[in-house]
């Protein structure tokens, strides 16, 4: 599993500004919040929608690009989630996900969404109806 490395030129900024080097263009990526019972979409404490509980964290919410998300991502403001999700910000973020733009995609979401080898899985998940194991997910 490639490590991501700290740009150490910017340990005198304070955390929310410190940058990381962008992970490698061959990672490929499986965004789970594009797949059907794969990751639903979240919301937040306050009140907006994002596209998964794995990006509710300081770190991540400051990044300009999940800035630009949360602009348009207010539920109380906008008259349906259909609304938010037609907005051109979040067009492009499932486009910049889809199309593997590694500059342009948050770096939580190249963490939890990365192609993953067997050995290297963070997650599992079974459902269950009635009783019964309905799927499972190693992801």
């Amino acid at each position: 599993m490639p490590k991501q490395e700290r740009d150490k030129s910017l340990e005198h900024k304070p955390y929310k500004h410190r940058v990381y080097k962008p992970f490698p263009k061959e990672i490929e990526m499986q965004p789970k919040c594009m797949v059907v019972n794969a990751q639903q979409a979240a919301v937040t404490n306050r009140g907006h929608l994002i596209p998964c509980c794995w990006l509710d964290e300081r770190k991540t919410l400051s990044h300009p690009t999940m800035k630009k998300l949360l602009k348009v991502s207010k539920i109380s403001v906008q008259n349906s989630i259909e609304n938010i999700l037609k907005t051109n910000e979040w067009t492009n973020f499932a486009k910049n996900l889809a199309e593997n733009n590694m500059d342009k995609v948050l770096p939580s979401c190249i963490f939890h969404c990365r192609k993953r080898e067997d050995k290297d899985k963070i997650k599992k998940e079974t459902f269950f109806k009635d009783g019964k194991v309905k799927s499972k997910y190693i992801v």
